[in-house]
């Protein structure tokens, strides 16, 4: 027998939204690329929340892990100016039934040049990308939701061309007040 009445769901849902708003930000998208002749030496701090504790049921249709999709690519923004210039990241987001779903929190990119051969693919960090405001405020989060394939989609742009056939890894980490911190990464080849 369900112990949850239609009173108390209801002020569940009410307090979340309460949460979101309380925790939605107003600030611009900003992205930040260390270029090759000054790449950053230390990783930049991860946004961190308090956490909200989200009783059940609720709790298992928040995001439990996020996956950078394959169809995330590297695209020419300016194809008189040679080489790659961004790239289009697409992130999953799944629940507890590994479902897609929405998540409400911070998402941060970073980009490492590849080491081949090495436990650890990851080199030289070259870049870094806050996505801001957070996607705690629903009108942002809509913005970067692909509602037919169910995943968020970012442009992230580099402010120096890179050859065609680097291989790189990028890192995507999702912090929210709801979760715990997930990340996820994926190696890919620039111009594939």
């Amino acid at each position: 027998m369900n112990t949850f009445g239609k009173r108390e769901t209801t002020s569940i849902l009410a307090a979340l939204l309460a949460a979101v708003g309380l925790f939605a930000g107003c600030d611009s998208m900003s992205r930040w690329f260390g270029g090759a002749s000054s790449p950053p030496t230390t990783q930049p701090a991860v946004r961190e929340y308090t956490q909200i504790d989200v009783p059940q049921p609720v709790n298992l249709l928040l995001p439990k892990s996020i996956n950078i999709h394959p169809f995330t690519v590297t695209r020419t923004f300016d194809s008189e100016a040679g080489g790659i210039r961004g790239v289009d990241v697409r992130v999953e987001a799944f629940n507890a039934f590994h479902e897609a779903t929405k998540a409400f929190g911070s998402f941060r990119f970073e980009i490492y040049t590849h080491q081949s051969n090495n436990l650890e693919p990851k080199g030289e960090l070259r870049g870094v990308w806050e996505i801001k405001p957070s996607l705690l405020d629903a009108k942002e989060n809509l913005r970067y939701w692909n509602r037919s394939q169910q995943m968020y989609e970012f442009k992230l742009q580099w402010d120096t061309p890179i050859p065609v056939g680097h291989k790189f890894v990028l890192v995507a980490v999702f912090t929210s007040p709801f979760t715990q911190r997930l990340t996820a990464q994926r190696v890919f080849t620039s111009g594939q």
